[in-house]
């Protein structure tokens, strides 16, 4: 396998996914347990995983904001009708064998929207300014691959970059922001890219902000970012992780919940009383 470290245009989202190396949606699974990456990742008998519910809606939302000069050569607006008829499958069999996703104009019309709606922030249009989209980066640490493909890879000179994750939210109030960072992992999405885009490109990384844009009108939109404290924390954790990706790939295992452990319930479960109670064993 020729040495993949560096930073990579023009690679195509099915090239990038198929080659090795721990990504974000990677350290996900290893936070749950080394087995649930081997399971998902490795194992030569893991089934192939279907294309969640929304997942082309989000990857549209994407194109008309980061590349909307794109986005009539990648998408085919199909007619009113529903997906499961015969007249909506013949004609995405057809847009299919052209490279082309069939969509619904309800959807390319919210895409459209949502794209006006980001570019409403000034920050968001100067960093659109001057970068690139979807920027892959491969590089080696600690005996690890890792991999990377921010959605906006924006240059601000010095050699400096700003990374933007780009979210298609419910809420993207920036107090809600914060909680859905946090309840998704997307921190430990920060560190990894920070570090990885780093060590890939030799160029120093400013910051990595998550463009937000809620999924129902009036597509509201907000820019946010780690504070210091909030990275370096993820920062640790990724290391952590990545620490024990190397060592899971060095000795061949990927233990999963191997160990019996005794848990309690829920604080939420006990009242000021019950938490004062001793408990004695005879």
């Amino acid at each position: 396998m020729k040495n993949l470290n560096g930073l990579y245009e023009g690679m195509s989202n099915e090239e990038y996914h198929a080659a090795p190396g721990l990504s974000n949606t990677g350290l996900t699974e290893l936070a749950r347990s080394p087995w649930h990456y081997y399971s998902r990742f490795l194992d030569p008998n893991r089934p192939e995983r279907e294309r969640k519910a929304g997942q082309l809606e989000g990857s549209l939302a994407h194109c008309a904001i980061l590349e909307p000069d794109q986005i009539d050569l990648r998408y085919r607006v199909g007619p009113n009708v529903s997906r499961a008829t015969k007249e909506w499958k013949a004609l995405d069999e057809i847009a299919a064998a052209e490279g082309l996703d069939l969509v619904k104009l309800e959807d390319y019309s919210r895409a459209m929207k949502q794209a006006e709606s980001v570019r409403r922030i000034r920050e968001v249009r100067d960093l659109f300014e001057h970068g690139k989209a979807e920027l892959s980066a491969f590089a080696t640490a600690g005996g690890a691959l890792k991999k990377c493909r921010p959605d906006w890879t924006a240059y601000v000179g010095g050699g400096d970059v700003i990374l933007i994750d780009v979210k298609t939210v419910g809420d993207a109030k920036p107090d809600e922001m914060a909680r859905h960072i946090g309840r998704k992992g997307y921190y430990r999405q920060a560190a990894h890219y920070w570090r990885t885009f780093e060590q890939a490109s030799g160029l120093r990384v400013a910051a990595f902000k998550f463009l937000a844009v809620e999924s129902e009108w009036p597509y509201a939109a907000s820019l946010t970012q780690l504070d210091d404290v909030s990275l370096q924390v993820a920062m640790e954790e990724v290391r952590a992780l990545t620490a024990l990706y190397a060592e899971c790939l060095k000795s061949g295992r990927w233990p999963g919940y191997d160990e019996a452990q005794v848990v309690s319930l829920p604080a939420y479960l006990f009242n000021d009383e019950q938490t004062q109670i001793e408990v004695e064993y005879v």
